[in-house]
C-alpha cells in the first residue's frame, strides 16, 4: 500500500505543484488538499495520512499552530513544512518535523523527502532499498570506471566527492577526477551504503571526507573537503539538517 498525504495550502497554484510532484511518483496511493488549517486538521482526523505536506503562512491558523493540534490527535503523522522563508526552521524542527522544505518546490526536495520515508517503511511501488543487493564484505567492493583507456576500480573510501558539471559527471579522488558515463542519481544508489550523501542536486559527498561545515547565506551551508585543493561544497538548506544528523555523534 502506497503513501496517504494530506497537503495543506491556501495558495491554488502551490497546492496544484506539489501535487502534480507527489502523484509522479509510484509510491503515493492518494494525495488530498486542504486549503487552510482548519481544513487540514479535518483531514487529518477524516484520512489518518501518513504525511502531511503543511504550510506555515494560511489565514485561519499557521503551520505551527496546526502541527501542534495534529501531534495531538495523531502523533504518528509525519510531518514536513513548506515556507517562501526559512527563518520558522528552528521552530519547525522543535515540533518534530520530518523535513522542511522552502517555496518554490524543487523535484530534489521531494526527492529527499520520499527517500527518507522509505528508510522508515517501504511501501508498494517503492525502489527496492539501495543496500539491498551490496555483499556484506563492503570493503572487498569496488566501483567500475569505465575510460577511453580501458576500466579501472576504485574503492568506496577513495572517492572524496562527486560532481556533476554541465553534461558531465565527475568522481573525484584525493588528487584527481574522472569524467564518468554514470548519472548522479546511479552512483547515489550505488554508493548511498558506504557513507555518500546528496547534498546538493549536483553533488554527493563522502561523509568520511568532510572536514568542516561553514556557513554560508541564507541558511545554506559550505562543506570543506578532505582532497588535495581542499575543494568547497555546497550544501543546499533542505539538506542540512539530515547532513548533521549523519554527521554527528
Amino acid at each position: 500500500m502506497g503513501w496517504n498525504i494530506v497537503i495543506a495550502d491556501d495558495e491554488e497554484p502551490a497546492r496544484e505543484e506539489l501535487i502534480y510532484l507527489l502523484e509522479s511518483h509510484a509510491e503515493v496511493d492518494k494525495v488530498t488538499a486542504a486549503s487552510g488549517g482548519m481544513d487540514a486538521i479535518k483531514k487529518v482526523k477524516e484520512l489518518a495520512p501518513d504525511v502531511l505536506f503543511l504550510d506555515m503562512d494560511m489565514p485561519d491558523l499557521n503551520g505551527l499552530q496546526v502541527a501542534e493540534i495534529v501531534g495531538e490527535i495523531n502523533p504518528q503523522v509525519k510531518i514536513v513544512f513548506s515556507t517562501a522563508y526559512d527563518q520558522y526552521a528552528v521552530h519547525a524542527f522543535k515540533l518534530r518535523a520530518f523535513h522542511y522544505m522552502l517555496k518554490p518546490y524543487d523535484e530534489e526536495d521531494i526527492v529527499m523527502v520520499f527517500r527518507e520515508l522509505r528508510k522508515i517503511q517501504p511501501r508498494s511501488g517503492a525502489a527496492p532499498a539501495s543496500g539491498s543487493h551490496i555483499p556484506s564484505v563492503k570493503t572487498s567492493v569496488k566501483l567500475a570506471l569505465e575510460l577511453d583507456e580501458g576500466i579501472i576500480y576504485v574503492s568506496p573510501k577513495d572517492i572524496i566527492y562527486i560532481s556533476k558539471e554541465v553534461k558531465h559527471v565527475q568522481v573525484h579522488l584525493y588528487d584527481k577526477a574522472y569524467i564518468v558515463s554514470y548519472t548522479l542519481s546511479e552512483l547515489e544508489h550505488k554508493l548511498e551504503p558506504y557513507g555518500f550523501f546528496r547534498c546538493h542536486k549536483s553533488y554527493l559527498v563522502n561523509l568520511a571526507s568532510i572536514s568542516e561545515m561553514k556557513t554560508w547565506v541564507n541558511g545554506a551551508y559550505n562543506l570543506l573537503m578532505e582532497d588535495a585543493g581542499r575543494c568547497t561544497i555546497p550544501v543546499s538548506r533542505n539538506y542540512v539538517k539530515m547532513l548533521r544528523l549523519k554527521l554527528e555523534i
